[in-house]
């Protein structure tokens, strides 16, 4: 993040074992993860809030829900780098600009494997039985022990230009990704209650990457490689644009917009739409590291 974000460090360190609860297809579990990096954001906002997640509320007592905006996760190689009963330390700041808008670093990090990702969230109140009506907000009350920022982080800004469409591409370090809407692939995907819902019956954040990637596996699937695409290959970095949220009732459309090989790994581009009024609810930025030689796309 920007170097002008002063720093507010609450207890937000953490040591734990990876186990079989923490792994999927013989790699770090990319939900588990995303899960355990949102818990940590939300860890540090409560602490500088001093208040419980249940009972933050603004100025006329509705309650307020953490909305996720933008989720960035870099591996050193990808996912498949961590193993069953490392250990690892997570560590992570936050800043806030405004009130409303807080964004955090995270270090999630073991002998064999390190991730760093950076989030941004948004608070906001929901309509009782509508996904798709959340409305910003912010926390009412005088304590708030995080500092701000002075100007508005990048890592914002790219996100305000990309939703406007003033921005034709995102840069992280040497991977460029062009954001287009032109259709490779197109895909539904059915919402899982018991999978893709949280406790408050909103589509989890965490579940938006692992939609992408169970609809981007159909793809590659379809092209006869000899091992299955999902045991090929795996998350080396995860861009995830949050636009909007979605019903049960509804369906998710998943859009293949580019795929490009570059030094043996997949460079990707997807959308995933609401099914009912072809929303943009995620722009997703990915790259998979290739166990293998990457076969043509």
């Amino acid at each position: 993040m920007d170097d002008q974000l002063s720093t507010y460090q609450g207890p937000a360190t953490s040591t734990f074992v990876i186990n079989m609860p923490q792994m999927a297809i013989e790699a770090l579990s990319e939900n588990w993860l995303f899960k355990e990096l949102g818990n940590l954001h939300w860890e540090m906002i409560c602490e500088g809030l001093q208040t419980k997640s249940f009972d933050l509320k603004n100025d006329t007592g509705n309650r307020l829900y953490a909305t996720f905006v933008r989720i960035r996760i870099q591996c050193e190689e990808s996912l498949k780098s961590f193993k069953e009963n490392d250990t690892v330390e997570m560590s992570g700041k936050i800043n806030r600009f405004g009130n409303s808008m807080y964004f955090s670093d995270i270090s999630f990090q073991a002998t064999t494997g390190k991730v760093k990702a950076e989030l941004m969230t948004t608070f906001s109140i929901r309509d009782a039985v509508d996904n798709t009506r959340l409305a910003k907000s912010e926390p009412d009350g005088l304590v708030n022990n995080i500092e701000k920022a002075k100007l508005f982080p990048t890592f914002g800004n790219e996100y305000r230009l990309v939703k406007k469409q003033v921005l034709k591409e995102l840069k992280c370090g040497d991977w460029v990704f062009e954001i287009k809407d032109e259709v490779l692939f197109e895909t539904q995907y059915e919402l899982n209650p018991y999978y893709d819902l949280n406790g408050v019956n909103l589509l989890y954040f965490a579940a938006y990457p692992i939609i992408n990637d169970v609809c981007e596996a159909r793809y590659f699937n379809q092209k006869n490689f000899e091992e299955r695409y999902e045991q090929t290959y795996y998350t080396a970095y995860k861009d995830v644009l949050y636009y909007a949220n979605c019903n049960l009732n509804d369906a998710i459309i998943y859009q293949l917009n580019d795929c490009r090989i570059l030094d043996d790994n997949y460079h990707i581009s997807s959308t995933l739409r609401r099914k009912s009024d072809n929303e943009i609810i995620a722009r997703i930025f990915t790259v998979k590291h290739s166990l293998s030689k990457v076969q043509s796309a």
